[in-house]
């Protein structure tokens, strides 16, 4: 879905990344679109959706950008997450390809 910001919101992104790059030297793409929601509430657009455009809006100035630790909450990470939020299936191949003590029986057949 083509997702449609206002004037406002726009350059409110423009500025807060400009702003970033110029004091910081690297734009924190959550923390920043956390600000810009919260100064724009009343559009109610998601956080995800102003992540996308302050991501646009970044590599269109070549900006450096990084992800703060409110990140790890959207990543299924069990080493990170407690508990572990992976499927039954990925835990079961999970223990069978760790731990380099994989054993193979081969059958020998004489013919």
């Amino acid at each position: 879905m083509l997702r449609r910001f206002s004037s406002r919101l726009r350059d409110d992104a423009h500025y807060k990344v400009q702003h970033a790059l110029r004091t910081n030297g690297i734009v924190n793409i959550i923390g920043l679109s956390e600000e810009i929601r919260l100064k724009n509430v009343a559009e109610n657009i998601a956080r995800e959706d102003i992540e996308g455009l302050v991501m646009e809006i970044a590599q269109l100035y070549g900006a450096p950008i990084e992800f703060d630790e409110r990140a790890l909450a959207a990543l299924d990470l069990p080493e990170v997450l407690w508990p572990d939020n992976r499927n039954d299936l990925e835990k079961m191949l999970d223990g069978r390809t760790s731990g380099g003590d994989i054993t193979v029986d081969v059958l020998h057949l004489k013919l």
